[in-house]
C-alpha cells in the first residue's frame, strides 16, 4: 500500500482508532471498516466470547478491510486482561517484578504469540509508570516498581517480548502517571514536577524503550505544568513533539489513550480534541467511551474538516500515515504464524503457574504460618463492587474461601458485619484479614481496629501500601493481583510458608514506624 495511491479520507482513517459493540460481525463494524476503511480497532471485554469467537471474528473483520488494518486490546497481565481464559496467564507487573524478573521477555514473547494467532495486531502494554505515589488510584500494582530503573528493565523486557511474539506494543503512559493522586478517567491529574526531576525519574523507563527499539508509546492525560501549563501531555506539542521526539529521539508510533476519558472528553470539544492531538504529534487517536456510532461518524467528518480547513496540514498527515503503513508492513511481513506446539504450551503455563507462586510476598510474619488442616481459621474478605475503570467492568471476583477450605465472611459495609466479627472472632486460632486498596479511615481499617492483632494475618490482595493504614500489623502478606490464578497461588503458600520476601516497591511510611 502506497501512501500516494490514497485518498484523504483514507488517510484519517488510518490515524484513528475506535471500540465497538457485540461479540459479531455488525452493522457497525461495517460501517467503520467497509464504508469508512477504519485503520485501527480496539476490543473490550464485551467483545470477548472465548478464543473461537474472537479468532472468528479478526479474520472476518480483516477480510472485510480495504487497507492494512490493526487489531488491538488492553492486555497487560493480572487484573488488566480482556481475554482472560484459553490465553497464556501473565501475572500483573509487581508480580512480575516481585516474582519473575528473569523470565518477563519470555512470558510475554509467548502471550504476544498467543495475541498473534488469535488475529491481534497491538497491544495497549506494558506500563512504564514509576509508581512512586502510594496513593495513586489507577496505576499502583499495575506498575513493576517505584524505582525507575527497575520499570525500565521490566517494561523494555516485556515490550520486546511482545515484539518478538509478532505483536507491537505501546509503553504507557508516557511522560508519565505513577506520581499522580487523580484517576485520568475521570479528572485532569497535575504533575508539577519540573522537567530535570522528570528526567531522573518518570522519563527513565520511556528512554530506555527508545534506545532499545521498542516501536510504540501511549500518551497519558496529564497536565505537566512546567513543560506545558496550558495542555494535558496527550494534545500538548511542548510534551510529544518538544520532549518525546526531539529530545528523546523516539521515531516510533505514537497513540493517545482513549481521548474520550474524563480528563479530555469533559474539557474540549471533538474538533478541539483533533486539531491539538494530531498537531501536537500523535499518530494515532484513540476513542473508546460509549463507541456510539454516530458519534465515530461525527469524529471522522470533523477530522476531514479539519484537514480541509488547513488546520492540520496534509503534510502531518502524511507524516503519520506512512510511518502506520511502514509499522503494519514490518509487523505483517516480519511475523508469520506459528504452528501451536502442546509441549511449548504445557511448559508455558506451567510457567505463568510457578511465576504467580513466586510473587506473593511475605512482607513480615510471626509463627501463624503455615496453615494446618487442623487449624481454626477465619477468612475476612472484602466484598469487591468495583475495581478500576480500567479494569473489565465484567471480572468475577472469587474468593480465598474456594481454594482454602475454612470459614470465610464477606465484608459488607454495615454494622451486622463488624458485630458478627467481633463476636466470632474469638472462636479462631487465626484470622485471615484480606484487604483490597484500604484507604485512610475506611471501613476496613474500622474492622482491623477491632481485631485481635496476634492472630491476625493481614492479605493485601491488591496495593501493596494496604499496611500504611494498619498500625501495629505483625504479618502481612501482597499478593499485587485478584485474579483466580493469585489467588490459587496464595493458598499454596499460606500453606507450605514458602514465599517471596522481597516487595518491589519501598513502604516508607511503615519503615518510618518501625525506626521512631
Amino acid at each position: 500500500m502506497k501512501i500516494e495511491d490514497m485518498t484523504l479520507k483514507d488517510k484519517i482513517a488510518q490515524m484513528l482508532c475506535f471500540a465497538f459493540h457485540g461479540t459479531e460481525w455488525n452493522d457497525q463494524l461495517k460501517t467503520l471498516i467497509v464504508d469508512h476503511h477504519i485503520g485501527n480497532i480496539i476490543y473490550f471485554a464485551r467483545n470477548v466470547k472465548d478464543v473461537t469467537q474472537v479468532q472468528k471474528l479478526n479474520q472476518i473483520i480483516k477480510q472485510h478491510a480495504t487497507y492494512p488494518l490493526w487489531i488491538g486490546l488492553d492486555q497487560e497481565g493480572g487484573m488488566v486482561r480482556r481475554i482472560e481464559e484459553g490465553i497464556t496467564y501473565v501475572p500483573g507487573a509487581m508480580a512480575l517484578s516481585a516474582g519473575g524478573k528473569d523470565q518477563i521477555f519470555s512470558i510475554h514473547q509467548v502471550l504476544g504469540e498467543d495475541l498473534h494467532f488469535l488475529g491481534f495486531d497491538i497491544d495497549f502494554a506494558p506500563v512504564g509508570d514509576v509508581n512512586n505515589n502510594p496513593k495513586n488510584p489507577v496505576i499502583n500494582s499495575r506498575s513493576f516498581s517505584d524505582d525507575p530503573n527497575v520499570v525500565a528493565k521490566c517494561c523494555v523486557d516485556a515490550a520486546l517480548g511482545l515484539q518478538a511474539g509478532g505483536i507491537l506494543p505501546t509503553i504507557k503512559h508516557f511522560p508519565g502517571h505513577g506520581d499522580t493522586s487523580v484517576d485520568s478517567h475521570v479528572g485532569l491529574p497535575v504533575v508539577k514536577k519540573t522537567k530535570e526531576e522528570l528526567e531522573r525519574c518518570e522519563f527513565v523507563p520511556f528512554a530506555s524503550a527508545i534506545q532499545h527499539q521498542v516501536d510504540g508509546i501511549m500518551i497519558s492525560h496529564i497536565l505537566y505544568e512546567k513543560i506545558d501549563a496550558t495542555y494535558p501531555s496527550s494534545l500538548s506539542c511542548s510534551v510529544i513533539t518538544d520532549v518525546l521526539k526531539n529530545q528523546l529521539g523516539f521515531k516510533g508510533l505514537i497513540i493517545t489513550d482513549s481521548l474520550t476519558m474524563g480528563a479530555i472528553w469533559n474539557k474540549y470539544s471533538i474538533e478541539e480534541i483533533i486539531e491539538l492531538g494530531v498537531n501536537a504529534g500523535n499518530d494515532i487517536l484513540m476513542f473508546c467511551g460509549k463507541a456510539d456510532l454516530n458519534e465515530q461518524l461525527q469524529i471522522i467528518h470533523a477530522f476531514q474538516k479539519l484537514v480541509e480547513e488547513e488546520k492540520i496540514t496534509i503534510e502531518r498527515i502524511n507524516t503519520s500515515v506512512s510511518k502506520i503503513l511502514m509499522l503494519k508492513e514490518k509487523y505483517q511481513n516480519q511475523f508469520k504464524e506459528k504452528e501451536k506446539d502442546s509441549k511449548r504450551i504445557k511448559y508455558f503455563q506451567k510457567l505463568a503457574q510457578n511465576l504467580t507462586i513466586a510473587s506473593i510476598t511475605k512482607v513480615k510474619g510471626t509463627n501463624l504460618l503455615p496453615l494446618k488442616q487442623n487449624d481454626s481459621v477465619l477468612i475476612l474478605f472484602p466484598k469487591i463492587r468495583l475495581t478500576t475503570l480500567v479494569d473489565n467492568a465484567n471480572n468475577t471476583i472469587e474468593t480465598l474461601n474456594k481454594y482454602l477450605n475454612y470459614e470465610e465472611i464477606i465484608i459488607e459495609q454495615d454494622e451486622k458485619t463488624l458485630e458478627n466479627i467481633v463476636q466470632n472472632q474469638s472462636k479462631y486460632d487465626k484470622i485471615l484479614f484480606v484487604t483490597y486498596n484500604v484507604k485512610e479511615n475506611d471501613f476496613q481499617t474500622k474492622i482491623y481496629s477491632l481485631l485481635e492483632k496476634e492472630k491476625v494475618i493481614v492479605i493485601a490482595l491488591r496495593s501493596p501500601y494496604d499496611i500504611n493504614e494498619l498500625p501495629g500489623c505483625h504479618d502481612y502478606i501482597c499478593t499485587y493481583d485478584i485474579t483466580k490464578e493469585s489467588l490459587q497461588a496464595l493458598a499454596v503458600c499460606l500453606k507450605t510458608n514458602q514465599f517471596n520476601t522481597k516487595l518491589p516497591i519501598q513502604l516508607e511510611k511503615e519503615e518510618k514506624k518501625e525506626n521512631d
